[in-house]
C-alpha cells in the first residue's frame, strides 16, 4: 500500500511539475509509470518512487501526499472545465489548427504566427545541443570553431571545414614528439588513432611549436569535458608495462579503494617481476566514510592482504599510503616515504588500472618536492579526467635529489605547516557539527614546495620587443643538458584496462553517474529471503537462504537508483524497467540497450556470521558499481547470489572493508524496507 501510494504521489508531482513549466511531460515517462504499475505487485521499494519518504520521513510524507491529492483535483477540475471542443477550434483556426502530434515524426515547426491557446504546451521544444559541466554550462563547438582555441591556429574564412574532426592527412608521417597531455605521439594521419592532431594544426609547424600543442582528445577533455575515442588494443598497454621488468625501478602501484581488487590486473606481480620493489598507493580514500575510529589502519591491513592474494610478495611491498589525489590528503606523506625508501636510485613508474588516479598524482607529484625545480614550468600537466585511459602514452618528469640539506628544509617546513593544518582540521569538524555536510568531514590536504624555482629571465608580453617580435620564445625541457642529463625520472604510465571493470562498458554520461564524486553515505536496506535488490542496471544480490531478514548496506554513487522485488520476478523486472529512470544505467537509448549485455549470476555465495551484532560479515563487489556489506545475526548463515553484465567483478571480500558500517544507518522508514540515510559525521 506504502507504495502505491508513492506512485500516486509521483504521479502527482510529475502532474503539478508539468502544469507549473507550461510544458507536456516526456512522453515515454507515461509508459513506464504505466509498466511500473503493472509489476508493482512484485516491486517492494523503489528509491526513484520512495525518494521524499527517504528525505522526509513517514509523517510528513504523509501531509505531502494530502497536498498533491488536492492539488491533483484541483487541476483535473480545471482542466475539464476549461477544456474546448476540438469543433469550435476548427470553426475559429479552419484550416490552419494542427496538433502536436502532427510534429512527432517530422522535423518541421509550427508557425509561431498561429495561436494555438489550448495546444501550445503541448509542442515540444528542442533546446540547443550543449555540454553540461560539473561548473558551467559549455556549448557545444561547432565545426571548426575549437581549432581557433589552438595558440597555432591561423583562421581562413573561405576555408569549408566540414569535418568536426579537422582534414587528416594520411600521407604526412608521423611525429616523434608526444602530446604533453597523454603522451602519444602526434599525427594527423587517422582521427582514431592516439595524439591525432588536425593536418591545419600539425602540417608546416615547428618542433618548438608543437612540442607545446596537445591533441584533440587531451583539448576536447580540458575545454569541453567530453571524451573521443581513439583506438587502443589492451595489449599494447600490457606490452609497455612489461618494458620496467628489465629496469631498476620502484613501482608506485595505484588502486582505487572503491574498485578493488577490480582495479588490480590480474598476473601484475608476474609482469613487474618478482624482486620488484613497490609501494602501494591507496587512492580515493577521502569518498570512503568513517565507520570506526581505526578505520584507516583496517583499510591498509585488508589493502595489503589483496595484494598478496594477487601474487605480490610482502617484502617486496616498501609501504602502503592512503591517499587522495584530488583533494591532496597523504600526497606529502608519500613524497617523504619516496625520498626515504627510494631516492634517486632508479626511476619511478606510476603503475594502475584505468580512472584510479594516475594523472591527478602525477600532477600532484609535478608540483611538489619530488619534482626537480627547474622542470617544474618546463613539464605540461597530464590530462585527469573521469574517462578511462586518458593517458596513453608515457609522461615525465625528473626527480630532485634528496641531499640532506634539502631534507632538512623539507622537514622543517612540514613542522611549520603542522599548526596551522591542525587548526584548520578543528575548524572544519566544527563546521562539520554545525552545518551537517559531509563535504567539512571529508580528508583534505596541502601539497606544499620547499624550493621555489628562480626567475632567471622576465618577459613583458607589453615591451614593444615582445609586440614586434614574430613569435614569443618558448620553453622546453632538453633532456640531454647537463642540468637532466643524470636524472632519474617519474613516469605516468597508461591506464590498463582490467576485464572485470564495466567502466568500459559505460557511456560519458554513465560513468558521471557510476563515479561518486563526494563522501559515499551508505543506503541500508532490510533483505529478506526470497527478494533480490537491484543496483541501477547494473548489478543485483539475490537473497537465496538464511535468516528470515538481515540487513545490508549498498556502497555507491547516490546517483545510482536501487529497487528491491520478488526474486521469482526480477528478470521479467529487470527486462521491462532497463533503460527507465527507474534502473537508469544504461540510458534509454533503444540502440544503446541492443548493444547492452545480459546480467549472468556467478556461483552462490555462502556466508558465516561472527559472534558480535551488527558487525558486516563480508562485502559482495559488484564490479566497478560498488558493493553491498552483509550483516547477519551471531550464529547464522546466509546464501546469495551475485549478478552483474557478462558476470564481470564479482568478488567476496572478507573481512568487511568497513565492518562497522551499520553503524552509519539512519531510523528505519515506516512501511518500508529502507532506513534512512544516516549521518556520517557522528564518527567524525
Amino acid at each position: 500500500m506504502f507504495l502505491g501510494r508513492n506512485l500516486v504521489r509521483l504521479r502527482f508531482l510529475q502532474s503539478i511539475r508539468g502544469c507549473a513549466t507550461g510544458k507536456q511531460l516526456k512522453p515515454d515517462y507515461r509508459s513506464q509509470d504505466e509498466i511500473f504499475e503493472q509489476l508493482q505487485n512484485h516491486i517492494r521499494y523503489s528509491s526513484i518512487v520512495e525518494d521524499s519518504a527517504l528525505k522526509l520521513g513517514y509523517r510528513k510524507n504523509k501531509i505531502v501526499e494530502n497536498r498533491l491529492r488536492k492539488e491533483e483535483r484541483k487541476r483535473i477540475a480545471e482542466s475539464i472545465k476549461s477544456q474546448p471542443f476540438s469543433v469550435a477550434l476548427a470553426h475559429l483556426y479552419g484550416e490552419n489548427l494542427v496538433e502536436a502530434k502532427d510534429f512527432e515524426d517530422t522535423e518541421m515547426e509550427p508557425d509561431p504566427s498561429l495561436d494555438y491557446v489550448p495546444y501550445e504546451k503541448l509542442v515540444r521544444q528542442v533546446p540547443k545541443a550543449r555540454l553540461e559541466d560539473s561548473s558551467a554550462v559549455v556549448e557545444a563547438p561547432t565545426t571548426g570553431e575549437w581549432m581557433s582555441d589552438y595558440e597555432f591556429y591561423e583562421e581562413d574564412e573561405e576555408d569549408d571545414r566540414s569535418s568536426f574532426y579537422g582534414t587528416p592527412d594520411p600521407k604526412e608521417p608521423v611525429s616523434t614528439i608526444p602530446c604533453g597531455g597523454c603522451g602519444a605521439l602526434l599525427q594527423c594521419k587517422e582521427p582514431s588513432i592516439p595524439g591525432y592532431l588536425p593536418s591545419e594544426l600539425f602540417k608546416g609547424k615547428q618542433k618548438q611549436q608543437l612540442i607545446k600543442s596537445i591533441c584533440q582528445r587531451c583539448h576536447f577533455l580540458k575545454n569541453y569535458n567530453t571524451a573521443i575515442n581513439v583506438t587502443v588494443s589492451p595489449e599494447d598497454y600490457v606490452e609497455m608495462i612489461s618494458s620496467i621488468r628489465d629496469k631498476k625501478a620502484l613501482v608506485i602501484l595505484m588502486i582505487d579503494l572503491l574498485d578493488f581488487p577490480c582495479s588490480i590486473w590480474p598476473g601484475l606481480a608476474e609482469i613487474l617481476g618478482p624482486k620488484r620493489s613497490v609501494i602501494v598507493v591507496g587512492n580515493k580514500v577521502d569518498l570512503l566514510p568513517k565507520d570506526c575510529p581505526g578505520y584507516l589502519d583496517n583499510i591498509r591491513i585488508h589493502l595489503t592482504k589483496t595484494l598478496e592474494k594477487a601474487g605480490f610478495e610482502r617484502n617486496n611491498i616498501k609501504h602502503v599510503s592512503l591517499i587522495s589525489a584530488t583533494t591532496g590528503f597523504g600526497v606529502e606523506e608519500l613524497i617523504t616515504k619516496l625520498h626515504n625508501v627510494w631516492g634517486t636510485r632508479g626511476d619511478v613508474y606510476l603503475v594502475g588500472c584505468t580512472n584510479v588516479g594516475k594523472s591527478s598524482l602525477f600532477n600532484a607529484l609535478l608540483g611538489s618536492d619530488l619534482c626537480k625545480v627547474q622542470a617544474l614550468d618546463l613539464v605540461q600537466r597530464a590530462t585527469a579526467c573521469p574517462w578511462p585511459g586518458t593517458t596513453l602514452r608515457m609522461l615525465k618528469f625528473p626527480i630532485l635529489r634528496p641531499s640532506d640539506y634539502r631534507m632538512f628544509l623539507r622537514t622543517k617546513r612540514l613542522q611549520s605547516e603542522r599548526l596551522k593544518i591542525h587548526a584548520e582540521n578543528k575548524l572544519r569538524r566544527q563546521q562539520a557539527r554545525e552545518t551537517g555536510s559531509p563535504k567539512f568531514a571529508t580528508l583534505i590536504g596541502h601539497i606544499g614546495k620547499t624550493f621555489i624555482p628562480e626567475r632567471t629571465e622576465l618577459t613583458d608580453g607589453f615591451s614593444v620587443s615582445q609586440r614586434g617580435s614574430a613569435q614569443s620564445p618558448i620553453l622546453t625541457l632538453n633532456e640531454n643538458s647537463e642540468v637532466y642529463k643524470n636524472s632519474k625520472w617519474c613516469y605516468d604510465t597508461p591506464g590498463v584496462i582490467q576485464p572485470d571493470q564495466i567502466t568500459n562498458l559505460l557511456t560519458t554520461d554513465e560513468l558521471l553517474l557510476t563515479i561518486p564524486r563526494q563522501m559515499i553515505r551508505p543506503r541500508t536496506y532490510l533483505l529478506k529471503t526470497g527478494l533480490t535488490l537491484f543496483l541501477a542496471g547494473l548489478g543485483r544480490l539475490d537473497y537465496l537462504e538464511g535468516p528470515q531478514s538481515t540487513r545490508v548496506q549498498l556502497y555507491a554513487s547516490p546517483n545510482l537508483p536501487t529497487l528491491i522485488c520478488d526474486t521469482t520476478h526480477a528478470e521479467q523486472i529487470y527486462q521491462n524497467l532497463l533503460g527507465t529512470e527507474y534502473l537508469r544505467v544504461p540510458c534509454s537509448d533503444p540502440e544503446r540497450l541492443a548493444k547492452w549485455p545480459q546480467l549472468e549470476p556467478a556461483s552462490d555465495i555462502l556466508l558465516n556470521s561472527c559472534n558480535e551484532k551488527h558487525i558486516s560479515v563480508a562485502d559482495v563487489v559488484l564490479s566497478s558499481a560498488g558493493w553491498i556489506g552483509i550483516t547477519l545475526p551471531p550464529g547464522a548463515e546466509g546464501l546469495f547470489r551475485a549478478w552483474t553484465p557478462e558476470r564481470r567483478g564479482i568478488y567476496v571480500r572478507q573481512p568487511s572493508l568497513l565492518p562497522y558500517g551499520l553503524s552509519l544507518r539512519g531510523k528505519r522508514i515506516r512501511g518500508s524496507l529502507a532506513y534512512r540515510v544516516g549521518n556520517v559525521l557522528t564518527k567524525q
